[in-house]
């Protein structure tokens, strides 16, 4: 997925979604979640693939969900072996942001097909999920106290530690700057919460939307507009049907999420009456770059006054930020116990060559022998520890931006200006009630997602009006003419469906290839043969 960042960020889709089958040879919860992101930002045609796709990632954290709360119930899920067993798996535990986002992204699906329905359901879902993340950090939190009290306890691990700090040269600076240290946690997006309130507000639900818009407002308290939606709340819902305007909520995604890589740092550790150098390898999230704050969105003659209500790149820096003591305190911890039995080894060794070379002269290559596959045996264990786990969702967006805003009912010219400067402009039909534009800024194009729109339902169910200039919702953006479907310059081909096999299992195993890569160790039976192949050389 890495090697595809450059053909994502230049908006070519086609050729991102060949990389995410090619990367991912078996299909599990971040394949779904990549290729239904994708998907989906190829336009409205692709919407019910991307819903699809989306849904199967949904399924998959739903059995985290329950998986976790579980565990949760269990007492030894506090204990420290719980820290110390976590590691590379073939499966993929999704991040608590990418939790809130998947909420987040089949709502926009959903009300793309006209589904606001079921965009309801994803916002209480969020709400019921976000209870389960928020006790499964505190668990964390508390399962490290207890690990680190525990090993100090321990001869062999009372070195271990679970502060970043302590590890020299590691780039803190990338998980503390202003940004992130303002986040109350990583898993609550501002807009998440909004659209969940916009939502609400859009079903006449007034009880449901207030606290959507309460939790925004708390967690963004400077944009203006939060706080202007829950002012007018009960008078919005209460005019609903006499309103002969388009409420229109402009969302726009910009950026990119920072690559995320192993970061490998020698460090000295004490074993017995000494020290040795050991490597360790901790993730490492990389620095933004290629912030983009959008200079100007205009429908017809009215500007959108867009303001940046979430960060998922900080939101990112701060789940790593709190995942980071339990990375630490495994990692010193395994290094400390491979060491210390290495140097247990190595003392059995020594006491036995001692000994044989006061009985028997010719028993020294034995001796030897086993102090080499001690040796050899505690080099596999270190090796282990070298794997960590990188893998998370690449193709969102760094940041979000929204606006609210009245517009005339019918066709109206949307106006706006990419990162390269070049101005696009493409016709989109707002109905009277509620509307949402999604916009996808990539380098020098990109893609328009609008609510109700006929061309995102399924190809046996589109229903084009006679009477409706249909929006250009694909890459890049063009002029469009009424009574047309939507047309490109060029147009991406369309992804395949997934199998409907994969609807009804659910799916397992994960791309291991990355991980490999950096860790394919020597058979240790081999080994050992050469070992005594060479003795009796000798």
């Amino acid at each position: 997925m890495n090697e595809a960042k450059e053909q994502f960020k230049n908006g070519d889709l086609q050729n991102t979604n060949a990389a995410i089958a090619s990367a991912f040879k078996d299909k599990n919860t971040l394949y779904y979640l990549e290729i239904g992101e994708v998907q989906r930002l190829q336009g409205p045609l692709q919407i019910p693939n991307s819903t699809e796709n989306l849904l199967l990632a949904d399924r998959n954290v739903e059995q985290w969900s329950i998986d976790v709360s579980d565990k949760m119930k269990r007492s030894f899920f506090n204990t420290s072996a719980y820290v110390l067993s976590e590691g590379f798996s073939s499966t993929y535990d999704p991040k608590p942001y990418e939790i809130s986002l998947l909420s987040q992204t089949l709502a926009l699906n959903h009300i793309s097909q006209g589904h606001w329905n079921d965009a309801m359901v994803e916002a209480k879902k969020m709400a019921q999920r976000e209870k389960i993340i928020e006790q499964l950090i505190e668990t964390k939190v508390a399962a490290v106290a207890k690990t680190q009290q525990d090993q100090q306890a321990n001869f062999n691990t009372r070195a271990a530690t679970s502060h970043i700090e302590d590890i020299n040269g590691y780039p803190v600076n990338l998980l503390d700057d202003e940004e992130t240290r303002s986040l109350k946690n990583s898993y609550q997006n501002p807009a998440a919460y909004y659209l969940s309130g916009f939502i609400h507000e859009s079903q006449g639900e007034a009880s449901l939307a207030a606290p959507g818009y309460r939790l925004a407002i708390e967690l963004c308290p400077q944009v203006r507009f939060f706080k202007t939606s829950i002012a007018k709340l009960d008078s919005n819902i209460a005019n609903q049907a006499k309103k002969n305007f388009a409420d229109t909520l402009i969302i726009v995604d910009t950026g990119y999420m920072p690559k995320i890589s192993p970061y490998r740092i020698s460090q000295s550790i004490p074993v017995g009456a000494s020290s040795r150098l050991v490597t360790l390898t901790f993730p490492v999230i990389e620095r933004s770059t290629e912030r983009y704050t959008p200079s100007m969105v205009q429908l017809g003659d009215k500007p959108a006054n867009l303001e940046l209500v979430a960060s998922i790149d900080s939101m990112a820096r701060r789940n790593l930020k709190d995942e980071m003591p339990g990375y630490v305190l495994r990692a010193t911890t395994r290094a400390l116990v491979s060491l210390a039995a290495q140097y247990a080894a190595d003392q059995a060794a020594q006491q036995a060559a001692n000994k044989n070379n006061r009985n028997n002269q010719n028993n020294n290559g034995t001796a030897a022998i086993i102090g080499a596959i001690a040796s050899m045996v505690t080099g596999y264990g270190l090796q282990a520890i070298n794997v960590t786990d990188v893998r998370h969702w690449s193709t969102l967006p760094a940041q979000t931006y929204m606006a609210r805003m009245g517009l005339p009912i019918g066709p109206v010219q949307l106006r706006y200006v990419l990162p390269s400067g070049v101005m696009q402009t493409q016709t989109v039909n707002l109905v009277g009630g509620y509307n949402v534009v999604y916009i996808r800024m990539f380098r020098n194009r990109a893609t328009v997602l609008t609510s109700n729109d006929p061309f995102a339902l399924p190809q046996k169910h589109v229903v084009v009006p006679a009477t409706l200039s249909n929006p250009v919702s694909v890459l890049p953006a063009v002029h469009e003419t009424p009574q047309s479907a939507p047309t490109s310059t060029p147009t991406p081909a369309p992804a395949p469906v997934v199998p409907a096999e994969d609807s009804t299992s659910k799916p397992t195993g994960g791309s291991m290839d990355r991980a490999k890569e950096t860790y394919d160790p020597p058979s240790l039976v081999d080994s050992i043969e050469q070992l005594f192949k060479q003795r009796d050389l000798v």
